[in-house]
């Protein structure tokens, strides 16, 4: 917030319009940028965008506010930067890639932006239309004519909640302040605009268009009164009522709100196995101590984009369970065909249905009703007690196993880490021992991408790096798809930028997908039998040398004796500015 203050605070700022000097049509993109808050744009290079490099330091030399440009030689990666700054700030990011080429390199960091409703301006320069030598920026070398698709655009568009190509008769702020405005709405979400370099590179002798300010982003939904009121009274008449958690976290405040509701009524919650962000304290009485979803009599569906059940299943709730869901999209619009059922479905703001729901639960509470949220509380205490015990028990018993086992390197990691700390989770069969034995509970501790799509995490690491560098950053993650990540590219950018991190791998050589999910459903095949090719990658790449190679610290494991020393080893390096890889060989 800060650029945009100190710009709209200039001599030439009237009611939240801007007024900047500007030589290029880049000028005004990179002002209204800083104008709208954005203090990142994260950039992979091409003859295209080459607009933004003058623009930026233009502005530097002139003292003029400007977004700090990231080189990332990988455009996935700098996608993943963006979305892992906006994740960790709720503030936006940009990007800044080559043409069609560029587009198509975002790849899976598109799914991550669009699953987390990360308010990220994703930008593309385009392959200039002009005739040669008619303008600025037209076409001057053969690779134009083919660089650019009939729409860049089309890419891209499932993923994001606006686009726009920028044309010469365009208002270039004001395009680039509506697209943040959209951006930051609720629910906030990725947005796309594509730039042909003759547009970018256009003369624009003054900029003069309205801030973000001015445009307006609106504050979020509230609940209607009369659903928070029927809410409440189907939890508080339920005997065994169950929270599933999802994305509310991401207003950090609704974490307190959560708790506050939990306590007056006695709310079991669990995360039923998924969850993209803190959303309750992980060492919470109520937290993962009450019903199964079978066994639930209420179940509250909070900020999730699907439940945690599939319909027919063992595990899903009982035909008589009232379901009710509460979030901004209660019906999941996005998803075409969808089939799950809801008594009760509440269009709100996470936070602020829960901040009236917890109001509601108050105000309804009677002797009994107390009485029996406080029995829980003590119940789901002592329940916590001996989970803890039974997972110290279950920890030294594998201090000493090999291979090493996945959920003593989680024991091990939650040693070193303390709750300033930022875990970035992206592990399939490790994430169950994460859970449970790393138990960070500030909000914005932990983050997963939240979508199905690998490769999150080691550019996330660098954006939410930049967001706060007083904090350790750690990221763990399966080797499949940390390699999926373009990890060297962001190890690079991690030290171009001043962003170390931790990555913690886990080395086991294979895809759960293309070995144990397949042995699920063929256990006696002639795939099992040729050794599963396509779903085992061994020998596995030494990801230590690689990240020496890039100039960081690496180290490989594989005795367990040795996994907090080398965790303690490769965070001191990052305490130091060195991104730092430790690589297990897990069972």
């Amino acid at each position: 917030m800060k650029a945009r203050e100190s710009l709209a605070a200039g001599p030439q700022a009237d009611a939240g319009w801007i007024t900047c000097p500007a030589d290029e049509t880049g000028d005004v993109i990179i002002a209204a940028m800083a104008a709208g808050g954005i203090g990142y744009l994260f950039f992979n290079s091409g003859s295209d965008v080459m607009f933004y490099q003058e623009a930026v330091a233009k502005a530097a030399a002139r003292g003029r506010p400007a977004p700090r440009l990231v080189t990332v030689p990988h455009e996935t990666v700098a996608l993943n930067a963006a979305v892992g700054y906006a994740m960790s700030t709720g503030r936006p990011a940009a990007t800044a890639v080559h043409t069609d080429a560029g587009v198509l390199n975002y790849g899976v960091a598109l799914h991550a932006a669009s699953s987390g409703e990360h308010p990220v301006l994703i930008t593309a320069g385009g392959a200039p239309h002009a005739y040669p030598r008619t303008a600025r920026g037209a076409r001057d070398r053969p690779v134009y004519w083919v660089q650019e698709r009939r729409d860049q655009r089309e890419f891209v568009r499932p993923y994001v909640k606006w686009d726009w190509r920028l044309e010469m008769q365009d208002n270039a702020g004001l395009v680039v302040s509506r697209a943040i405005q959209v951006a930051l709405s609720a629910p906030k979400g990725p947005v796309f605009l594509s730039i042909p370099r003759e547009v970018g590179m256009a003369p624009a002798h003054e900029g003069r268009f309205p801030s973000v300010d001015h445009l307006g982003v609106p504050h979020p939904p509230g609940p209607d009164p009369r659903a928070i009121e029927a809410l409440a009274e189907l939890l508080l008449n339920a005997q065994r009522p169950l929270v599933v958690v999802g994305r509310s976290g991401k207003d950090r405040a609704a974490v307190p709100a959560l708790v506050r509701a939990a306590e007056t009524a006695g709310l079991w919650v669990t995360e039923a196995a998924w969850r993209d962000r803190l959303n309750f304290p992980p060492d919470h009485p109520l937290f993962e101590t009450g019903p199964s979803l079978a066994e639930a009599d209420v179940v509250l569906l909070l900020d999730r984009r699907m439940p945690a059940w599939v319909p027919g299943d063992r595990g899903a709730p009982a035909s008589g369970c009232a379901i009710a869901w509460l979030s901004q999209d209660p019906i999941t619009l996005e998803v075409p065909v969808w089939e799950f059922p809801g008594r009760l479905r509440v269009a709100s703001d996470p936070r602020l249905g829960l901040e009236a729901l917890a109001q509601a639960l108050e105000e309804r509470l009677t002797p009994a009703r107390r009485e029996r949220a406080r029995s829980r509380l003590e119940a789901g205490a002592l329940r916590q007690r001996a989970l803890a015990e039974e997972r110290a028990r279950r920890a030294q018993s594998l201090r000493t196993a090999a291979p090493v086992d996945s959920r003593w390197v989680a024991h091990e990691l939650a040693a070193v880490l303390d709750d300033a700390a930022v875990l970035l989770e992206e592990t399939i069969s490790g994430a169950a021992p994460l859970r449970e034995y790393v138990r960070l509970s500030r909000p914005g501790s932990w983050f997963n991408h939240g979508g199905s799509a690998g490769g999150w995490a080691s550019g996330a690491a660098v954006g939410v790096k930049l967001a706060d560098p007083t904090r350790d950053v750690v990221l763990v993650s399966g080797d499949g798809f940390y390699m999926y990540g373009s990890a060297p590219a962001a190890l690079w950018t991690a030290a171009h930028a001043g962003a170390p991190y931790l990555a913690v791998v886990l080395v086991n050589g294979r895809y759960t997908t293309g070995h144990a999910r397949l042995r699920d459903y063929y256990p006696d095949s002639y795939a099992a039998a040729a050794g599963y090719p396509g779903g085992v990658f061994d020998p596995v790449p030494d990801f230590a040398l690689e990240a020496r190679a890039a100039g960081a610290y690496g180290e490989a494991v594989a005795d367990p004796a040795d996994v907090g020393p080398a965790l303690r080893r490769g965070l001191a390096a990052t305490r130091e500015g060195r991104a730092a890889v430790v690589a297990v060989r897990v069972a």
